[in-house]
């Protein structure tokens, strides 16, 4: 989970979010970690989210799914720890992804 008041603690970009949720991982085959984000509300299996790197967005691409949450990505927002996130819950998943 990542929140907006907690983020500055551990990070040294602003929050890259519009509100609060969950930074997931999923791995393809093909292209590698998958890194997304799912507002609050919004991380049950129904739910596609916010690709945040190449892999994840080329995952969608490919099974033809887009995001249907809400978009919650700051204009402009740094999301290279966003990502970073991500790629420790992979590791922690699966392995060295």
């Amino acid at each position: 989970m990542v929140s907006e008041i907690f983020w500055g603690a551990d990070h040294d970009t602003p929050y890259p979010f519009t509100g609060d949720g969950e930074i997931s991982c999923g791995v393809h085959p093909e292209f590698g970690p998958a890194v997304y984000f799912e507002p609050v509300g919004f991380s049950d299996e129904s739910s596609i989210g916010t690709p945040l790197n190449k892999a994840a967005a080329e995952s969608l691409k490919q099974a033809g799914l887009t995001p249907n949450v809400p978009y919650s990505i700051k204009e402009g927002a740094d999301l290279s720890e966003a990502r970073e996130v991500g790629l420790r819950v992979c590791d922690k998943m699966y392995g060295k992804a």
